[in-house]
C-alpha cells in the first residue's frame, strides 16, 4: 500500500500544491521502484533528446547513469538518517516534515493521484512503420518505447487508463 499526500511545500507560496509519495526510511522496495523511474526519466531526457547537442562535454555532464546514482546517494543519505521523504512524480523530493500536508490518500498502485486523471493514451505508428508507440496527453514517459503489435501496445496502455485512442494505424 502506497501513501500519497497533497502538500503545500512552502508557506510563502500558499497556492502551490502538489501530490507526493511518502517514502519511509525502511521502504527499500519503493525506493528501488522510484529509482528505476528516475533512471528512465533521466535516460529519456538526456540520452535520447535530439535537442541536446552530443558534445563530449555535455555527454559527461548529462550522463543519466551518473545523475541517477547521485540522486540515489542523496536520497539514501536522508533515509539512513531516519528522515521520511516526500517524492513527486518526476523524482523530486523533500523532507516530509518541512511540508504542510493538506490531504492524504492511499493506493494499491504506484501512481500519483491527480497526475494522470483525464489522461488519454494514443497508440500510433509511422506510415508503413513496423512498431507501435504510446504517447500521453499528460506527459507520461513510457519506458518500453516500442511495441511489435497493436494488441501489445493496447495491453500496455490498458494498464494505465481506459481512455485510449489510436491514430488509425
Amino acid at each position: 500500500m502506497y501513501k500519497f499526500v497533497r502538500c503545500q511545500p512552502h508557506a510563502k507560496c500558499p497556492d502551490l500544491h502538489g501530490w507526493y509519495l511518502v517514502l519511509k526510511p525502511d521502504d527499500l522496495d519503493t525506493l528501488m521502484k522510484i529509482h528505476k523511474g528516475v533512471v528512465g526519466l533521466l535516460y529519456h531526457k538526456y540520452k535520447l533528446d535530439p535537442h541536446i547537442p552530443k558534445s563530449e562535454f555535455l555527454l559527461t555532464i548529462y550522463n543519466p547513469i551518473r545523475l541517477a546514482a547521485g540522486w540515489l546517494a542523496c536520497v539514501e543519505k536522508h533515509l539512513t538518517a531516519g528522515i521520511t521523504l516526500a517524492v513527486n512524480s518526476k523524482g523530486g523530493w523533500f523532507p516530509l516534515s518541512r511540508m504542510e500536508v493538506l490531504v492524504e490518500e492511499k493506493s494499491e498502485r504506484l501512481i500519483w493521484p491527480d497526475r494522470y486523471r483525464n489522461e488519454v493514451i494514443t497508440i500510433s505508428r509511422w506510415p508503413e512503420g513496423r512498431h507501435y508507440y504510446l504517447s500521453s496527453n499528460r506527459d507520461r514517459v513510457f519506458i518500453s518505447g516500442k511495441h511489435s503489435t497493436y494488441k501489445g501496445a493496447f495491453q500496455v496502455a490498458r494498464m494505465y487508463t481506459a481512455n485510449i485512442q489510436d491514430k488509425g494505424c
